[in-house]
Parts: structure tokens; sequence; C-alpha cells
């Protein structure tokens, strides 16, 4: 059997969010900063409804940073008896963002998300907001962006399952409309995404569509699909030959969330993809059967207090080879030490498919927002 234990501290620096739905935030003094896509809508209006305060250009600017430091301890027992077992501990820089939002004029916003991870810097988003009037509340987001396909909200500092299946990170022309004001969302978007069948030229093939629903105040509930799921950031790295792929396999999403008396919230997921994978297309060039992933994430949040959360987890895959566990389940406590600063304690356990291995983790992370 495989067991990990890691223990990881990190301090963040974090101000501000992203402007449209559907891309990746930069978090709140809130565990793992994965925002859902009802945070995306609201902050999505406020920009639409932002006007230009002046003509000085700093008037014009939101600035929004983060700053990731961890130490970790691992211990590694695998099954095979064969394999030596391996301990490791390490203090490191994680990671470092900075986001930039620009108000050119009404309607036109520009957004630059630069980041530092693992050693690599590099332009995380890069796109411009085109956004419409009371009237006609429609938007265009054209350049590299999240797309808006999955919801992947979570109280936990770990990704859910579902985040690791399906999050696409590419550059893209996402075109949406908004009904009755928050009640209903629709979205459409182009991409060349990084798979590709035999033999097809490199070409904008690929698509996304999305509707999310909003009745009332603290419900939340939608849908999307993707054309292209091997293009998924993590997924796409599992994948054996991207480019030859026998044929493209689409995916679909399905979500809801909802928080009631002001002190619980339930989140659940389902993502999968519609087809089968050929054998040896992912995780392995030698496996014989064919795959068809998918993954889910369930989570109950309560708030004791105003500055006290606690929250549950159970997700798990099928399919999901050494890529993601076949079940994992877990707890977080969320701790508001001071304004805008969060302590947060978790613990997650997972088991693979075939009992292959399974894995035990612990972090414990320092938010501070400003």
């Amino acid at each position: 059997m495989k067991r990990l234990i890691m223990f990881s501290a990190a301090l963040v620096f974090i101000s501000g969010v992203s402007p449209v739905m559907g891309q990746e935030l930069l978090a709140d003094a809130t565990p793992g900063g994965v925002k859902s896509l009802e945070d995306r809508i609201e902050h999505l209006e406020k920009t639409i409804d932002r006007p230009v305060e002046s003509e000085k250009w700093y008037d014009r600017i939101q600035l929004s940073g983060l700053v990731e430091v961890e130490t970790s301890y691992g211990n590694t027992d695998f099954s095979d008896p064969t394999v030596e077992d391996e301990e490791t501990s390490d203090i490191d820089l994680a990671t470092v963002e900075l986001a930039v939002v620009a108000k050119i004029i009404d309607h036109v916003d520009g957004h630059v998300h630069l980041k530092y991870e693992e050693d690599d810097f590099f332009v995380d988003e890069g796109f411009i907001t085109l956004s419409g009037t009371e009237a006609f509340p429609a938007y265009l987001v054209a350049g590299r962006q999240y797309l808006r396909f999955g919801y992947f909200d979570s109280h936990f500092i770990t990704d859910p399952t579902t985040l690791n299946l399906g999050e696409t990170n590419e550059g893209a022309i996402v075109a949406g409309y908004r009904f009755g004001g928050e009640l209903v969302d629709i979205s459409l978007g182009l991409f060349n995404g990084e798979a590709q069948e035999t033999g097809d030229d490199d070409i904008i093939d690929s698509f996304v569509a999305g509707v999310a629903v909003n009745p009332f105040k603290g419900l939340m509930f939608g849908a999307s699909y993707t054309s292209n799921l091997a293009a998924a950031d993590a997924f796409n790295e599992v994948v054996i030959d991207p480019d030859n792929l026998q044929s493209l396999v689409a995916g679909w999403s399905a979500y809801a969330t909802y928080e009631f008396w002001d002190r619980f919230k339930l989140i659940g997921e389902y993502l999968a993809a519609l087809d089968d994978f050929e054998a040896g297309e992912v995780y392995d060039a030698a496996e014989t059967e064919q795959r068809r992933p998918m993954a889910w994430n369930t989570e109950f949040g309560y708030t004791i207090t105003d500055t006290i959360e606690v929250a549950a987890r159970y997700g798990g895959s099928d399919d999901g080879g050494d890529f993601l566990p076949e079940s994992e389940y877990g707890a977080v406590v969320n701790w508001g030490i001071f304004e805008k600063t969060n302590l947060a304690l978790e613990y997650l356990h997972a088991e693979f498919e075939n009992d292959t291995q399974e894995t035990d983790v612990v972090i414990l992370q320092l938010a501070v927002s400003f």
C-alpha cells in the first residue's frame, strides 16, 4: 500500500478576483482558493457595472497578488515489496501570482494574470472583456482564459477530482448572455485544444458550452459540455499521444451548490467523458482496455461561528487509473484568526484503482488577503 503524509504551510497574499465568470480566480482568505461559478457570475456583474472613474491611468487599474510558501513532509509506502519506501520533506516558494485588471473604457476591460510555479514564470491568463448593457447583457471574452467547463467549487485546500479531470486553460473566444439579471447565464466558446485526431490539421476544432441558473440567493446549478476532454490541463498530461487520438472524446458536467440558514453549504459535481478512449490512449500505452474516465465530488460545510468553519468531502472517480483516486474522503477546518486572515487544516484519505495504493495527506495553510 502506498501511504503519503504531507504537512504544508502556505502564506498567501491575495486581493480581488478575475473579471469574468469561468476564469480561475486569485483566492480569497479561504481554503484552496477554488471559486464557484456563482462567485464568478457575481463578479462579472460588478465588472460590467463598474464605471470609468477618471481619465488617469492609475484610477483604471486594479491589482491583486498571491504568494504561497510551503513546507512539506511525505512518507510513501508502496504495496509492491520490490519498490523501496520513500520519505521526503521540503520548504519552498510554491506559487507567486500577480493579476492586473484595467478598465479601458465603459464595456471594455483588460486582464493579465502572471504566475510563478515550479520554477517557471509565465502568463497564466491574458484576455479582453467586452460587456454589454443592462438592456443587452451580452459579453465576449477573447484571449487565454480558464474555459467555462466544470464547476470546481470547494471548501478544501486540495483541488477536487473534478477539477483535475476537467479544468482547461486555453486561448479562446467565449461569448455569453445573461437572462433575467442573475437568473440564467449561457455561454459558448471556441478554442484549439491540446489534443487532436490523427492526421488532423492544427486548427480551431473544439468548443465548450455552459448554462448556469441562479433561481434565488444561495442556490446555483448548471451544466457544461466540452467537445475535447483530452485538452484539459492535468488530464492532457496522462494522454499518451494527444496529437494522434483515434477520435476526440467529449465530456460533460453537472453541478449544484446550496447555502441555507446562513450556516450550511452543500456542493455537488459530476464530470465525465461521453465516450471511450481507445486502449493505450491514456495512462499507459500497454493498456488493453478502453477507458471512460469520470470524477465526482460532494462537500458539506458548516459555519460554527463567524470565524470557524468545518467541512467534509467525499469524492472519487471511475477509470481514473493512478491519475485520480477511486475514492477520497476527508475534512477541513477553517479558522479566521484575524481579519482577512485564515488558517486551514485539512486531512484527505484516497484509495486508487485496484487497491494499488492509498494516500493520506495533511495540509496546514495560512492565508492572508488584502
